[in-house]
């Protein structure tokens, strides 16, 4: 159980020797509450919505553990993680001084940038072996063209341009393969304006703040990235990682969700804050999709072991430490 979620309404987690106990609310009045011990042996991070309740001394001793503590609030926006202080300040000094490298930073962004390209090209391929009554050869194309592009890209202004060309080419094709009942229609962010864009957010969402929080385990910065423009309480290094990933962990689990009738819009979803999200229910199916898939294990073709989403993408941070302090060349995650 890497991942903890606690979401459901007034939840109670307390400390208990070495084990968490979770006490949810009864279903009904007649009903007694549900409890569970978790050992913290188990447990790689928590993630709590604000409704929820957690003892000082259960945080306490996540602390003492390295097991990081995320805060969602009613709408799926991160209001905070609660990790302990940050180690190793000398990779930060380095990685402080290689943000103003620009030929560093360049190099960087290419690799990411030609990543999301080509995996978001390879999971449209993937779904269109089983619609063949689609025709996507010319978004394929276009894609290639663009992530070959990326590789003479002399700034990173040029760079940010042919990413956002091909977001929009990619969502353009992605929203062909769902079903017209479910329609995507294009991609809405801050509010989602319908349940896969709900999805699309909350998933990425999860991936940043745990790999922000892996960041911040290793010594690095995480709002101090190389592609993403430094912005007030945005963890850009985190942006940066999760680039090549988005597509395969979120989006292609959004439209499976959806297409098998794992999340249902009529009952999973609601409405409120002028946008669409994730019930209880919801969450609670999506978490159990997103851990499935972020722990399936999987031969890489690219280094010929078995593997995972989530070994993939704190490789991936080790090796942005890597580059960034020893100076080894970086190689970013394909999918197969």
């Amino acid at each position: 159980m890497p991942s903890l979620f606690i979401t459901t309404p007034g939840t109670r987690a307390s400390l208990v020797s070495e084990r968490l106990r979770i006490e949810a609310p009864p279903v009904s009045a007649a009903d007694q509450p549900l409890i569970r011990d978790i050992p913290l042996i188990d447990v790689e991070q928590v993630i709590m919505n604000e409704s929820a309740h957690i003892t000082l001394s259960a945080i306490g001793e996540l602390l003492r553990r390295e097991i990081p503590l995320v805060l969602t609030s009613n709408n799926d926006r991160i209001l905070g993680l609660c990790l302990p202080p940050a180690p190793n300040s000398t990779a930060r000094m380095e990685q402080y001084q290689r943000a103003h490298d620009p030929t560093f930073a360049l190099a960087l962004a290419i690799n990411w940038v030609e990543a999301k390209i080509l995996n978001s090209r390879r999971v449209l391929q993937r779904l269109a072996a089983n619609r063949k009554e689609l025709e996507i050869t010319p978004h394929l194309l276009a894609l290639a063209n663009l992530a070959e592009s990326c590789r003479t890209a002399q700034t990173i202004q040029t760079l940010r341009g042919y990413e956002g060309t091909s977001a929009g080419r990619y969502f353009e094709c992605y929203a062909t393969f769902f079903p017209k009942e479910i329609p995507f229609e294009s991609r809405s962010r801050r509010p989602p304006l319908n349940p896969p864009n709900a999805i699309l957010s909350y998933a990425y969402t999860l991936l940043t703040v745990e790999t922000e929080a892996f960041l911040h385990a290793i010594g690095l910065d995480p709002a101090i990235g190389f592609f993403h423009e430094p912005a007030e309480r945005r963890p850009s290094l985190a942006l940066d990682i999760i680039e090549p990933f988005r597509a395969p962990l979120a989006d292609a689990m959004a439209l499976d969700l959806l297409t098998h009738g794992v999340l249902n819009p009529q009952t999973h979803f609601e409405a409120k804050n002028a946008g669409v999200y994730l019930n209880t229910e919801g969450r609670r199916r999506f978490f159990v999709a997103y851990e499935r898939r972020m722990d399936r294990e999987f031969t890489s073709e690219q280094h010929g072991r078995r593997t995972t989403l989530r070994q993939e993408l704190r490789q991936q941070c080790r090796a942005v430490k890597k580059a960034i302090v020893e100076g080894e060349p970086f190689e970013p995650f394909l999918m197969n």
